[in-house]
Order: C-alpha cells, then sequence, then structure tokens
C-alpha cells in the first residue's frame, strides 16, 4: 500500500515538474505581407491594458523588449528610434491569472484473493490534489505603421516559476521559440 502512494505522489510531482517548465507558442500573420520589405523596427511599448502588477514593472519591460529585440537583430533587422519612421512597431501585452489544477488517482481497482477466493474488485479510494499556479501570457504584435496594419502575432502562454530568474530562462525561450519561423514563408 506504502508504494502505491509513494509511486502516485512520484508521478503527480513529475507530471508537475513538467507542467512548471511548459509553454504554449502559437503564431500568425498576414499571408499577404511582404516580410522581406521589413528591415527596422521600434518598440511602441505596452500598449493599453489594465495598469497595477505587472504592467508597471520597468524590469519586466526591459527583459521582454530584449528578448525580442536580440530575436528580430537575429533575424537581420535593425532596431531604431520612432522619429526614424520603422518598417514594424512592435507592441506587447502580458498578464497573469491565479489558476488551480486538479488532479485525481480515481477509483481503485484490481484483483484479489486468497481464503475467501479470487476475483475483482473496484473501490472508490481515489485521491484528488489541486495545485494552485500563475499563469502568464505575453502577446507580441508586430504592425505596419503606414497602414497600422497587423502583419505578425504571437501569443505565448505559460506556467510562471516563484523566482524571476527562472522567469527570465522561460521567457527567453518562449520568445525564442516564437520568432523560429520568422519571417514566415510567403504564400
Amino acid at each position: 500500500m506504502k508504494r502505491r502512494g509513494i509511486v502516485s505522489a512520484l508521478l503527480l510531482l513529475i507530471l508537475g515538474l513538467g507542467a512548471c517548465t511548459t509553454f504554449d507558442v502559437k503564431t500568425d500573420h498576414d499571408p499577404t505581407a511582404d516580410f522581406t520589405t521589413f528591415r527596422t523596427f521600434t518598440f511602441v511599448g505596452l500598449a493599453e491594458a489594465e495598469k497595477g502588477g505587472i504592467y508597471d514593472n520597468s524590469l519586466t519591460h526591459k527583459r521582454i523588449e530584449s528578448a525580442v529585440a536580440r530575436e528580430l537583430t537575429g533575424k537581420g533587422l535593425q532596431q531604431v528610434d520612432l522619429n526614424q519612421r520603422p518598417d514594424l512597431l512592435v507592441y506587447y501585452w502580458f498578464s497573469t491569472k491565479e489558476k488551480q489544477q486538479i488532479q485525481s488517482s480515481g477509483p481503485t481497482a484490481g484483483a484479489y484473493g486468497g481464503r475467501y477466493g479470487y476475483g475483482w474488485r473496484a473501490g472508490y479510494g481515489g485521491t484528488v490534489t489541486t495545485y494552485e499556479y500563475t499563469e502568464g501570457t505575453l502577446t507580441l504584435d508586430l504592425v505596419e505603421p503606414t497602414n497600422k496594419e497587423l502583419v505578425w502575432r504571437a501569443t505565448i502562454v505559460g506556467t510562471l516559476q516563484d523566482t524571476p530568474r527562472d522567469n527570465i530562462e522561460i521567457g527567453n525561450k518562449a520568445i525564442a521559440k516564437a520568432f523560429q519561423n520568422y519571417p514566415p514563408k510567403r504564400n
């Protein structure tokens, strides 16, 4: 009985640790946009969003902008000032949400045997564990400034960690993954 409990606890721990470092990245783009014409970019900053908390954290802004700039300059674009008429405007939003995950080991079932015979039985002895975590969402938009048209968007959703260092590492990996196939191939 103790062995089953230990195995269940280890399984939940492994699943929990795996969930802690995962993130989901989705990108979309305007298939008619000619990405070869985009050579410069600038950050317009945080788009209008709910103020307070993470939004007012200038360290978070610097980290997001640094990671995005690293990816775009790695793709051959140059960061310029707004007054230099960039080819792309970079907007971003960041939000957090407190969430819960409920995991159940479910009902028990198994064979029994011994003195009074053999057979199968089912029980209702499963365990339920609740995990509380913070989910972060980062949306990155690349906008063509002349027509104010969105040409590319990335949405990144992931579980935030307890330390800034871990969140920075996860954020850098997620932003790199978002730009992995940038610029998108033209249809």
